[in-house]
């Protein structure tokens, strides 16, 4: 995964569980001063964001050691921590304070640059994309022909005779600085994770870019499964989710204009002649199992869509205690995500998970990724373990299994995203939409109450970024 989008995930867990980002700021720029101490004479140039703000708390802690200090700051819309440091800058007779805004600058500049014996870089940091704008790029070509000690913040656009990185490294030959985040941002799903796993839009997109979601299930038995996990992929932003399932479900559950639903040969349960026309099907991720039934011609059917298919697919529900252990190991191949609940863990596996390591065990021996629905949830895909907190008592009321699988195989269409990130992502954000409907109704909810949820679970994570 790419170390700066991980990092960002990470300041964005830290900041869900309270660890504001100022307090994450002071701490990166005092690690930055303290490479600098041994100078007397500082230049910092900062941009408008986060990275910027950084080089600001660095100059102040260099000023307060009594070096002298000037700040070269862009103009621009500033993030709300780069503007409360840039206040306090702005009041401080200590530090000198100039403006860089035309590259005409740049000739000035690079005079005054040789009465400094060392420069902090913290212009762009990690959101830079692509060829460097003007005046940044003449200011960076000024940098790189001084001969002061060069440091950069976090990821360098100028030849640096210092990287420091904070947390993760960003880039080869990096120091890493630690800024205080707490372990938990890594171990606990949250925001950052749902951030990794939902795709990127540019405006530019057609239907069906961001998924097609194929939804296997459904019986004579039970007809409402596999239609809450269909409404649940498009709630988490599939373009299209298709139901595929025995002609008596349809006849019960065709009704949603929203859905696509594509009839199988069988009339009561999936069997194995269903699994060719199944996986002819265009799909993206592929949901298995529920509403089901356990017959046995269910059970040739699941592990031959086990054996065949190319795409993502999450066994859930009745397809559980249809699979073998020794099957998934031979057919995994890193493309399922199993999501049981205890007792069905224990149907598959002939364990009780009564530990995360049980879990990644498991995951580690079959080639899966397991997400273990409990009242903490545990996530592995048999190397990784992530713990998801959000959820309460009322996801105990039937169909939230199926609402949980629908949001796995909408995130799964992601072709950018480990399975594991979209597990972790996928129960974090069911579980923050049964807290939503917690707040407004109690215990009193259904599982189409948390799939009306979905979306604001979704924004609420946004507010993080």
């Amino acid at each position: 995964m790419d170390n700066l989008r991980l990092a960002k995930a990470l300041d964005m867990n830290a900041s869900y569980l309270g660890v504001d980002g100022l307090l994450l700021m002071e701490n990166a720029g005092k690690e930055v001063a303290l490479r600098a101490s041994s100078y007397e004479k500082i230049a910092v140039f900062c941009g408008t964001g986060n990275n910027g703000g950084d080089g600001l708390v660095a100059a102040r802690h260099l000023s307060s050691m009594g070096k002298k200090v000037k700040v070269y700051s862009l103009k621009g819309e500033r993030t709300e921590e780069n503007q409360r440091n840039f206040g306090i800058i702005e009041k401080l007779d200590s530090i000198e304070l100039g403006y860089v805004t035309d590259s005409t600058q740049c000739g000035e500049l690079r005079s005054e640059l040789a009465g400094f014996d060392c420069i902090i870089e913290a212009l762009v940091g990690t959101g830079v994309r692509g060829e460097l704008r003007q005046p940044v790029k003449n200011i960076v070509d000024t940098i790189n022909a001084s001969r002061s000690y060069k440091i950069s913040v976090d990821y360098p656009v100028i030849e640096a005779d210092l990287v420091l990185s904070l947390h993760l490294p960003k880039t080869e030959n990096a120091e890493i600085a630690g800024i205080g985040i707490p372990q938990e941002a890594e171990l606990r799903a949250g925001p950052g994770d749902v951030y990794l796993a939902v795709p990127r839009r540019s405006g530019e997109e057609h239907k069906g870019v961001f998924g097609r979601v194929l939804i296997a299930g459904g019986s004579r038995d039970y007809l409402g499964a596999p239609l809450l996990a269909a409404v649940s992929a498009l709630r988490s932003g599939a373009d299209l989710s298709i139901v595929a399932a025995p002609s008596c479900v349809l006849e019960g559950i065709k009704s949603d204009p929203d859905l696509i639903y594509v009839e199988l040969g069988s009339e009561h349960y999936l069997s194995p002649k269903d699994v060719g026309n199944l996986l002819e099907v265009r799909h993206d991720s592929l949901v298995v199992g529920n509403g089901m039934g356990t017959k046995k011609q269910s059970r040739d059917a699941v592990k031959e869509i086990l054996r065949k298919t190319e795409k993502p697919v999450v066994f859930d529900a009745d397809a559980l205690k249809l699979l073998r252990e020794k099957d998934l190991s031979r057919y995994s191949d890193g493309r399922v995500i199993l999501t049981p609940h205890r007792g069905e863990f224990e149907t598959l596996f002939g364990e009780v998970p009564d530990s995360p390591d049980v879990v990644r065990e498991r995951a580690d021996e079959t080639g899966t990724v397991i997400l273990l629905k409990s009242p903490v949830d545990v996530v592995s895909d048999g190397i990784s373990v992530k713990l998801n907190n959000t959820g309460n008592a009322g996801l105990t009321v039937g169909g939230t299994g199926d609402v949980l699988a629908g949001i796995v195989g909408a995130l799964a269409c992601n072709q950018e995203t480990a399975l594991f990130n979209v597990a972790s992502a996928a129960a974090f954000i069911c579980g923050m939409a049964g807290d939503l409907c917690m707040k407004e109704k109690g215990y009193c909810y259904t599982a189409t109450d948390v799939i009306e949820k979905i979306p604001a679970a979704f924004l609420y994570c946004k507010k993080f970024e």
